[in-house]
């Protein structure tokens, strides 16, 4: 129902929640209670001392507080109360055993809004309640995290050690590798780092750290991907790197090797099938013990997420630019895998030219009015069949002539338009030329290609030196993906450019599409780009 953090000066409490009209009213009866509003959305906040009337009000656990708000926490609540810990289970024993375990299911906790209702789903389960004495199991990647928050809680656990890692067997590659790469690779080992989400901007190489990792570990691998596209190229990688056949299941290919790069969507339908294929892999996966998870993000997905969990192997590793989610499933990224582990920054990535800076060219487009009743049917109405603003994006293409450009639309229609106008090739998930497609813009024999959101992650294209966002929208970790297509490095490329489109309609006095672009635009100020046409005449927020 909540989230409570410190605000960003740390002198209030920020309380976030799904909107719903009884809980806002409750809110903003709290004394000092304040709505507030920003580019990026909207929130409440608290004074500090009113936090037991919040609690109180809606029967919260502890377990809210963690991990911003610890310090507000009276800790002789748990007093007396035994813990012991192990890598997927937690046992309590003492009076107060009923509180904690309320505790901790709330701090393992994902809600979401499922047709229109707001649904609160615990990542585990209690195996053992009787007599004061509660065992929770839950996801191993949720085990520092659970750790943790008994620690602030002011109890010294018993913990268990952890599981005896399976005998290593390092193989030579010949690479030469980024110098954070080599200290990431050092850190795993010399740690014993088993489990964790590697965050690194799109560019920074996580592919060769994951061979990296692989071939210091030599153990039976498998690297999953969600598209069969990336399969192939994460494949070629790894045979490039290890100079070895490297399996390959997804698509038409059904090949199990000790490292083998699998679909997310073959290995799950292989476990709901239960057939002949399921046999072979299930045995397989029983000897993994390295997996890695390409676009770590997509852990919110169910498939993705069980896949993970019926895989379990001892070294897990989420591969991710963007740690987090907007749908509220953001807890399963760490639960699939382990807490977020930054290599690096971006700022350094940039400082020693791994990925380039980032110019956005904001223009804006004036609607006189959104004709229709749902968000769709104004999408269709204001961006897909709006051929003014279709012009727009066609000039701000032949601007860039001579530039490897990418033009990414939601929809196909839109794509179908724009490829009509442009005279350029559109592909999409059903394109079965999208490969020579990719290929021709590689090798520079087009110039212009317009995508849908197969584009949107994981392909490498460094050729890429332009990209046109003509679908809108709001979503932060897609926009950073999607900008991820132009930041790497190539000949005679020294900065990335995005142009995108301010869309609004000075007559609505809630503008859905003004918002999504202001918050488009507070993410590239946040992230520190150049932004250019953004000083002329922007419209006020709503």
């Amino acid at each position: 129902m909540f989230s409570i953090k410190l605000s960003q000066n740390n002198s209030l409490i920020q309380v976030d929640f799904k909107y719903d009209p009884g809980t806002v009213a409750a809110v903003k009866a709290l004394p000092g209670a304040r709505f507030n509003k920003d580019h990026m959305g909207a929130y409440w906040t608290i004074p500090p001392q009113i936090l037991p009337q919040l609690f109180e009000k809606f029967n919260l656990s502890p377990g809210y507080l963690y991990p911003d708000c610890m310090g507000f926490l009276n800790r002789d609540i748990f007093k007396n109360l035994i813990v012991d810990i192990k890598y997927d289970r937690v046992k309590i024993q003492g009076t107060s055993a009923p509180r904690m375990l309320e505790s901790i299911r709330d701090i393992c906790s994902i809600e979401y809004i499922k047709n229109n209702v707001v649904v609160k789903e615990y990542l585990g389960e209690t195996i053992y309640n009787k007599n004061n004495i509660i065992v929770f199991k839950f996801p191993p990647g949720l085990y520092w995290r659970i750790l943790d928050f008994i620690t602030q809680c002011g109890i010294k656990p018993v913990v268990h050690p952890y599981p005896e890692s399976p005998p290593l067997n390092p193989i030579s590659i010949n690479i030469s590798p980024r110098y954070y790469q080599d200290e990431a690779v050092n850190k795993i080992i010399s740690k014993q780092i088993s489990r964790g989400t590697l965050v690194m901007a799109t560019g920074a190489g996580k592919t060769i750290l994951a061979a990296m990792i692989t071939a210091a570990l030599g153990l039976n691998t498998i690297f999953y991907t969600y598209s069969t596209d990336l399969l192939e190229q994460t494949a070629q990688v790894f045979e490039e790197v290890f100079r070895q056949k490297i399996g390959r299941v997804g698509g038409d290919y059904f090949d199990i090797q000790p490292i083998t790069v699998a679909t997310v969507q073959t290995v799950y339908s292989c476990f709901e099938l239960k057939d002949e294929r399921w046999d072979v892999l299930s045995g397989y996966l029983n000897d993994v013990n390295l997996m890695f998870i390409d676009e770590g993000h997509m852990l919110g997905a169910e498939t993705l997420f069980k896949v993970s969990q019926i895989t379990d192997a001892y070294y897990s590793y989420a591969l991710t630019a963007t740690p987090e989610r907007e749908d509220g499933k953001e807890l399963l990224i760490e639960a699939g895998t382990g807490p977020a582990i930054n290599i690096i920054s971006e700022e350094e990535l940039v400082k020693q030219g791994y990925i380039l800076p980032v110019e956005v060219e904001l223009i804006k487009v004036e609607h006189a009015k959104y004709i229709g009743r749902t968000y769709n049917a104004k999408y269709k109405r204001a961006i897909v069949n709006n051929e003014y603003r279709n012009d727009l994006i066609c000039d701000a293409v032949k601007r860039h002539q001579g530039k490897q450009i990418i033009v990414l639309v939601k929809e196909i229609k839109h794509g179908e338009k724009l490829a009509q106008q442009l005279n350029a090739p559109f592909i999409h998930g059903s394109s079965k030329d999208r490969t020579a497609v990719l290929d021709a813009f590689k090798n520079r024999h087009i110039d212009i290609l317009i995508a849908s959101s197969i584009l949107k992650q994981g392909v490498d294209i460094p050729e890429a030196e332009v990209l046109v966002l003509a679908h809108g929208g709001s979503s932060s970790v897609e926009l950073i993906q999607k900008i991820g297509r132009v930041r790497r490095p190539a000949p005679n490329k020294n900065k990335g450019v995005v142009v995108d489109f301010f869309d609004y309609c000075p007559t609505d006095s809630n503008d859905i599409f003004k918002q999504q672009a202001y918050k488009r635009y507070a993410i590239y100020r946040q992230k520190g780009f150049q932004v250019y046409n953004h000083t002329l005449d922007m419209p006020a927020i709503v």
